[in-house]
């Protein structure tokens, strides 16, 4: 059985506060999620992909946590 993360579980890894993930989530611009019943998880697979992919797409870019100058 695939390992799934909560919202809190997947903000830490991307080192982001729960609040930015949620608007992360809001905007689209998260890993995707599945529902099961009123709760979100997120297969952990998705979510190393979906950070593969970022790091593939913006090499030297800033983290998903950092501001830009």
């Amino acid at each position: 059985m695939e390992t799934l993360l909560s919202a809190q579980e997947v903000a830490a890894l991307l080192k982001v506060s729960l609040r930015k993930f949620e608007q992360m989530v809001k905007d689209g611009k998260a890993p995707p999620h599945i529902r099961l019943g009123r709760l979100r998880r997120w297969p952990v697979e998705e979510v190393n992909e979906w950070m593969d992919e970022r790091l593939r797409e913006g090499a030297g870019a800033p983290h998903v946590g950092e501001e830009e100058n």
